[in-house]
């Protein structure tokens, strides 16, 4: 009777050895998974798909509609088994950081970087260098243009250029300028050069102001406000975008200026050629966001499969004004 319990004991043991290291296998291959919590992801299938690659991408900010639009161009464009980890950065450099780092963690295979800060994100880049995955800045340029693999913008010095001869037209000529400005980040600076460059053909075009913002409805309110009380003689406006654009006009209506103050924007977002059409705003350089997605996705593609890029891709911007906001 021994003999048989302890045969008995001895085969039980042996079947729940077996069970448990069948089950732990079927698990082993989503182990990996667990470091997308917290983030806006669209994984897909993320099994056995073969030629899906994982792209890391850090936004600047989701709660503009401009970067949702580069959100879809991106979506758009991304091939059957790929995995693409979103981050939302919120306009935060400090969040973007952590971001980028959390993405690395997770094994990404190229990133793409909207920089908050093109200067202050330098850290970031090298922590991808050393981790071997190549890198794509997106809508805005970096400072250190070696630590990318290839940049993708609008021709955002173009578009400063032609809200600036909208305006000095609109003003025949002559005028007082208040600019509101993000200068940290590249692709800001840039639209604002190329529209102080346009005024330099003017000679009676005057910038009396410049003043640096975050960007946003609510940021550029109470700023354009202390600007109108401070230079009550400004006929014009350079916003760095629409939603900074349509934060002025609302600080600009309630001193009942719309009449004597013109504003001008870069975007070309809807809610910016809603306020052309109304009459509010002079207007936009139109940028195209979606087709800034869809050629970063495909830049990652080209570098991951061994193609190369160029190192810098230009899309086209155009200028948005009453005659064609509606159409």
């Amino acid at each position: 009777m021994k003999k048989y319990l302890a045969l008995l004991l001895s085969l039980c043991m042996a079947v729940g050895i077996l069970s448990s290291c069948s089950s732990n296998s079927g698990n082993s291959g989503n182990s990996g998974n667990s470091g997308n919590s917290g983030s806006t992801s669209d994984t897909g299938d993320t099994g056995d798909t073969g030629d899906g690659v994982k792209i890391g991408i850090s936004i600047a900010d989701l709660s503009n509609p401009f970067y949702v639009d580069i959100q879809d161009g991106m979506e758009s464009a991304k091939n059957e088994g790929d995995e693409l980890i979103i981050m939302d950065a919120a306009f935060d450099p400090a969040k973007q950081i952590s971001d980028i780092e959390d993405m690395i963690q997770q094994g990404v295979d190229v990133m793409c970087i909207d920089p908050v800060d093109s200067a202050g994100i330098k850290s970031s880049l090298e922590a991808c260098k050393s981790a071997g995955i190549p890198v794509i800045a997106f809508n805005s340029p970096v400072d250190d243009t070696d630590l990318v693999d290839c940049t993708v913008v609008s021709d955002n010095y173009m578009a400063g250029q032609l809200i600036g001869e909208a305006l000095a037209e609109q003003l025949g000529g002559t005028g007082k300028i208040a600019m509101l400005t993000y200068d940290v980040a590249v692709v800001c600076y840039d639209r604002a050069e190329g529209f102080v460059n346009a005024l330099s053909n003017y000679p009676d075009m005057e910038i009396v102001v410049r003043q640096e913002i975050t960007p946003g409805t609510d940021t550029a309110l109470p700023v354009m406000e202390n600007i109108l009380q401070s230079y009550p003689e400004i006929t014009g406006v350079f916003c760095l975008n629409d939603p900074s654009a349509l934060g002025a006009l609302a600080a600009i209506e309630a001193a009942g200026k719309l009449d004597s103050i013109k504003v001008v924007a870069v975007d070309g977002s809807d809610d910016g050629k809603a306020s052309i059409a109304a009459g509010r705003l002079l207007a936009t350089a139109a940028q195209h966001p979606v087709d800034i997605g869809a050629e970063t996705i495909n830049a990652c593609h080209s570098i991951l499969s061994g193609e190369g890029v160029e190192s810098e891709m230009l899309i086209p911007v155009e200028l948005i004004d009453a005659t064609n906001a509606n159409s």
